[in-house]
């Protein structure tokens, strides 16, 4: 026998939802009054659909989770058909979740179609946007006539406003003419001339001038004290022991090698 399933409904929310807009949804999706979403919400373990296959537990439970909401589902411990069991409240108006989606796109002015699923106890669920209004219910629309009998057309297109004003007329440059290189600009106020320097207290010094009178006071040397200072003698090892270089490669064997005949005179 196949498993059933029972869908509960604990006032949970999902993580980073609002509770408010989740209470709204809730409300929205359902059409549920005030008095039943204080039993959803009340925090209590509340029993929204019995004995369902696990095809329709999934939707329910999907269908809360679009809303916000985290839907429960258990196994049913003693599998019953629904005609054998009242269904509550809740379970009436959740019912309506596993209804068909009439949100597809519709022409305009088209009828809504009726869902699927017969409503329980004239509840059901419409599409978004689809006519909540009987057409008695519609405020009636009045066609306002246009008065027109003070318009006239004229036969010949005019021009509603005037015309723009024309372009003024270039410039006449025909007595202007280009100067030579250099030449002096007319009407230009000259330039001052620079100021000559006063040199009258400068003279030169006599040819061979050491110029010693503008050398620097001579410094006083410092005194080093070399007392405690000694060289050492050549051929000393400066560097003490641990820090010396050592050539530990020996050097080439040359007991196998000789000269022979006399050597060339150049």
């Amino acid at each position: 026998m196949e498993t059933l399933y029972n869908v509960y409904y604990a006032g949970e929310v999902l993580e980073g939802q609002d509770p408010g807009a989740v209470r709204v949804n809730i409300a929205r999706l359902f059409k549920a009054d005030e008095a039943t979403l204080e039993k959803l919400f009340s925090g209590k373990l509340q029993l929204l659909k019995r004995d369902c296959d696990r095809a329709r537990a999934l939707q329910y439970k999907q269908a809360m989770e679009r809303a916000g909401a985290q839907a429960i589902i258990r196994a049913a411990q003693q599998p019953t058909s629904a005609d054998d069991q009242p269904q509550s409240r809740a379970e009436k108006i959740a019912a309506v979740a596993n209804a068909a989606d009439h949100s597809r796109y519709r022409p305009t002015g088209a009828a809504p179609e009726p869902p699927t699923a017969p409503p329980e106890e004239g509840l059901h669920l419409w599409p978004v946007g689809a006519d909540l209004l009987r057409p008695e219910e519609r405020p009636a629309s009045v066609d306002a006539p246009v008065q027109t009998a003070q318009w006239t057309v004229d036969e010949a297109p005019e021009r509603l406003s005037a015309p723009p004003s024309p372009a003024p007329p270039p410039p006449d440059t025909g007595h202007l003419e280009l100067g030579d290189v250099g030449a002096m600009i007319p009407n230009l106020a000259p330039q001052p001339p620079a100021p000559e320097p006063d040199i009258s207290a400068l003279d030169l010094s006599p040819v061979g001038t050491d110029f010693s009178d503008c050398a620097a006071d001579d410094q006083t040397a410092l005194e080093v004290d070399l007392s405690g200072l000694e060289l050492a003698p050549g051929g000393s090892d400066v560097l003490e022991e641990q820090y010396r270089r050592r050539d530990d490669v020996a050097p080439p064997s040359t007991d196998h090698i000789s000269l022979s005949g006399e050597p060339e005179a150049e």
